[in-house]
């Protein structure tokens, strides 16, 4: 019984074989178009920055993917240097898809992985890739099959296998650092699974390649699933990329929930916005007006005053003396009115004028939030004081730029759990960054052009800066800015 199955599904997928070709490419083109469209929303989330890498995966993916299914069909039509300019063409191809996995899986590791490995390593693996295929095509000792297969195996070995499994690793991260803190738990599972149906792929695309000459490729290959049950290989792997697209398709929604969290913030801070034009306009419409025209009263009145004083100076001195102390005080009444009409005023003109003259403390809450919804951190924000002088813009541009550049550190070495933020108002601005991380200090030229830039920037604010660590204790910076 279970050969008479086997024996059926190994004719049915030899007559179909083609179109399982055809699916398994499908759905990874579909994935890179997905992915593509998603990517070029824009997102703050860092997810978002690895992307690219994926959506060129998914589509280069298709592509080789197809060419199993192409191929074979052009031999009857076209000559053999032909075809076997084509099949060295989708080894190319198999070796851009692996290196673009290889990218993808580096980015979502970015905080752990130098910042220019994310570009050279995927670089060095295709030149070093493409001289080993320029080396494999010149043995002419060797079957067109046989070089083509020997160089498919090695590239999804030393390949395909590393880069799905720092893949698999990258999502774990990502779930866990930055989707579990904001109790998304259906896309945390998501993002989990996916991350698990890297390592099928690795599996299905890397351990089960041609066969070569040598272990392990002799008796596991890409054969040896329609050997054995009747089933290609290209099933299990279309049934992977089915997996991974709609995992992700379901771990997209987390930038649906940033975009929706954005929107509601610009709601309200246009909400804000209308309210002070609110308040101003009625403070000016009501309050002011009212305010004015009681002073257009005691001012009428103390000139009834004057006119009764003037008369009775030659009758009353004793009613004379009591009209000048009134005088006198309506006077002071009349001081105090005004000067309240001026503070009212300022405040409409300060109500107005902040949504256009930003503060201090607005951009830096910004980037606060920007920081809390991109990396999970937990990040207190505190603030005292009020501000006594106005940042101007190009120096406000120096402190967020030494702010971001903070925070990023925090992220890629400090391994900390908890970051604070304490922005204190007075002659001084002072703007203190401090975390409970390991508390080293970088090394010369690991990150120390980001550290360099900090201080230059300190430096043309004409603030002081310092940055205090304390092993196993965490690290302070503080920026302290002088009015000019």
């Amino acid at each position: 019984m279970l050969l008479d199955i086997r024996l059926f599904l190994s004719e049915f997928f030899r007559i179909n074989d083609v179109i399982v070709h055809f699916v398994h490419g499908q759905v990874f083109l579909i994935l890179g178009v997905a992915i593509w469209m998603q990517w070029r929303q824009r997102s703050q989330l860092e997810l978002s920055r690895a992307l690219p890498w994926l959506a060129a995966f998914g589509f280069l993916e298709a592509l080789a993917t197809w060419g199993n299914g192409f191929i074979p069909i052009q031999t009857q039509l076209l000559d053999a240097a032909t075809i076997e300019v084509l099949r060295v063409f989708q080894l190319v191809v198999h070796l851009l898809t692996f290196t673009a996995l290889l990218g993808f899986g580096l980015k979502l590791n970015e905080t752990v992985v130098p910042e220019r490995a994310v570009v050279i390593l995927p670089i060095l693996v295709l030149v070093v890739g493409l001289l080993f295929l320029f080396f494999e095509i010149t043995q002419q000792d060797l079957l067109l099959e046989t070089r083509n297969a020997i160089f498919e195996t090695v590239i999804r070995y030393f390949v395909c296998i590393p880069a799905s499994l720092l893949v698999a690793d990258g999502l774990r991260q990502q779930a866990a650092r930055l989707l579990d803190p904001l109790h998304l738990q259906r896309i945390f599972n998501s993002l989990r699974i996916a991350g698990f149906a890297f390592l099928f792929y690795a599996v299905g695309e890397g351990i089960f390649a041609p066969a070569v000459v040598g272990f392990p490729s002799t008796w596991l290959n890409d054969k040896l699933p329609y050997q054995l049950i009747g089933v290609p290989i290209g099933v299990f792997r279309a049934l992977t990329g089915l997996v991974i697209l709609w995992f992700f398709f379901r771990a997209l929604d987390v930038f649906r929930i940033e975009a929706e969290r954005l929107n509601q913030d610009l709601e309200r801070q246009q909400s804000l916005v209308e309210e002070r034009e609110r308040i101003s306009r009625d403070l000016h419409d009501g309050t002011i007006q009212s305010i004015y025209a009681v002073g257009l009263l005691l001012e009428g009145v103390n000139a009834m005053i004057k006119n009764a004083g003037d008369q009775a100076k030659a009758t009353a001195p004793d009613a004379s003396r009591i009209l000048d102390n009134a005088r006198t005080q309506i006077g002071s009444i009349l001081t105090m009115i005004n000067r309240t009409i001026q503070d009212v005023r300022s405040y409409i003109y300060d109500l107005r004028s902040s949504s256009a003259e930003e503060d201090l403390a607005r951009g830096l809450i910004e980037i606060v939030s920007e920081f809390r919804l991109r990396t999970g951190l937990p990040t207190e924000w505190r603030s005292d004081g009020n501000p006594e002088w106005i940042l101007p813009p190009d120096r406000r541009l120096h402190v967020y730029q030494i702010m971001r550049e903070a925070l990023s550190n925090i992220v890629r070495h400090a391994h900390a759990t908890q970051v604070n933020v304490e922005l204190v108002y007075g002659n001084v601005i002072q703007l203190t960054i401090s975390d409970n991380g390991i508390g080293k200090l970088p090394q010369r030229g690991v990150f120390g052009r980001g550290l360099n830039n900090m201080h230059e920037r300190a430096r043309l604010l004409k603030s002081e800066f310092a940055i205090n660590a304390t092993p196993g204790a965490g690290t302070q910076i503080v920026l302290k800015i002088w009015q000019n």
